[in-house]
């Protein structure tokens, strides 16, 4: 059956064309309608598709593909410009959408790992240890802090901690005595709570001690030796890290308001993205972070969504997404900008078709679903969302058929050219 409708379709094409070149030389508009006329086509159309399919294709195969040519949403074309144009195709399957969105974003020290480092007594500064951008431990000397009030706080410390001494000393004496029915429970009591009230006072003056600046070593020594020439306290480093900014001079009189030094450890650092409205929902404590900053635009760093905010800022209509970022090699400093690329992936496979194989057509979408090597038919779908490169197709295209992804411009005007024509 197939040879034979080849065999009628070769008599009609050679008919046709002995017909074109007999008037070819008119170079009329007839002629060149003629040339590109309907019956011309879909003969030449058929004769393709009949070739293709003479060994493939079933007869009802073939029947359904004779009735899509007549169909107006369906584009033929001849081999030679199916390979001139080189179409590309794409197989539609059910997969986990997968894509990142772009979150600006800026670089802050770690919260836990930054330090500004103040007095509580005023004073003038004796002496100066670092410079900026020195490396410093935990507790190392910073600068010393000279004070005529650090001598009050030591002489209150030695008082009281020699109260408490001998408190305790008769606390622990009368007890002795009490408990050979000596003394009575009303004296016993007495000693008990002055022991209690001087306990009370030394551990205030260990804590204003502790609070200018001295250390647990220190309080013991002092406690146990005073020193009524001590008028100056080590300013030392609460963190470890590096002295990022240094705010005093050697001398300069001092308040407890003033800042002297900032110190920040860049072993781990924030970053600070700003997620507006459409992806609210979609980003998630957890999700997987790809980092990209300007100074080092070939390097990608990776980390974890930490926190996203529960307050939406006021001015920019934005909710803060937090990443904290490993950097041992502190190349991110703070104040730089990045560029956060956070991953989103659905639970559920849904239909998926490259966003290139989408077509506009004033308010609707359509896609060019290939039926055979060279038939194309125009399909309008419902797209329910679209990324940068991929579309989730809803309605119109099913799994396992093949969507044009390059070359759909092309098959658009030839499409409006057969609507010309008919």
């Amino acid at each position: 059956m197939i040879n034979t409708m080849l065999v009628h379709l070769e008599q009609k094409l050679t008919g046709l064309l002995s017909r074109l070149k007999s008037i070819s030389t008119l170079r009329t508009k007839t002629a060149l309608d003629f040339a590109h006329g309907a019956d011309f086509a879909l003969c030449l159309a058929l004769l393709l598709i009949l070739s293709a399919c003479q060994k493939s294709e079933s007869p009802q195969q073939l029947d359904a593909l004779k009735a899509e040519l007549h169909e107006p949403n369906v584009v033929v074309l001849d081999q030679e410009q199916r390979l001139r144009l080189d179409l590309a195709v794409h197989h539609v399957q059910r997969e986990k959408l997968r894509y990142a969105v772009k979150v600006p974003a800026d670089v802050f020290a770690s919260p836990n790992s930054e330090a500004f480092v103040g007095v509580s007594l005023a004073g003038r500064i004796q002496k100066i240890f670092v410079n900026e951008n020195d490396k410093v431990k935990q507790g190392m000397a910073l600068a010393v802090l000279e004070s005529a009030a650090i001598a009050s706080l030591v002489a209150e410390l030695w008082e009281s901690a020699t109260a408490f001494r001998l408190a305790d000393a008769d606390y622990k004496r009368k007890r002795t005595i009490a408990s050979e029915n000596i003394l009575s429970e009303k004296v016993l009591l007495e000693s008990e709570t002055a022991r209690k009230l001087a306990e009370t006072r030394l551990y205030a003056a260990e804590a204003k001690c502790i609070g200018v600046g001295f250390s647990k070593h220190d309080l013991e020594r002092l406690k146990a030796r005073p020193d009524s020439a001590v008028s100056a306290i080590i300013i030392r480093a609460p963190i470890s890290g590096t002295v990022a900014k240094r705010f005093v001079t050697l001398g300069e009189y001092v308040e407890p308001s003033k800042t002297l030094f900032h110190v920040v450890n860049l072993d781990e650092v924030m970053l600070v993205g700003s997620v507006f409205e459409p992806e609210f929902g979609k980003v998630h404590v957890g999700q997987a972070v790809e980092v990209y900053v300007g100074a080092f635009h070939s390097e990608r760093f990776v980390g974890k969504v930490h926190s996203v905010g529960a307050v939406v800022n006021e001015t920019t209509h934005a909710l803060p997404v937090r990443v904290m970022l490993k950097n041992p090699e502190h190349k991110l400093k703070p104040s730089m900008h990045a560029e956060l690329l956070i991953t989103i992936e659905r639970e559920q496979p849904e239909l998926l078709v490259p966003s290139s194989a989408i077509g506009i057509d004033g308010e609707e979408k359509f896609v060019f679903v290939q039926k055979h090597d060279t038939l194309f038919e125009a399909r309008m779908v419902k797209v329910a969302e679209e990324t940068k490169d991929l579309a989730v197709i809803a309605e119109g295209v099913r799994e396992g058929e093949q969507v044009v992804t390059r070359g759909v411009f092309f098959l658009k005007s030839k499409l409006r050219t057969r609507e010309g024509e008919e």
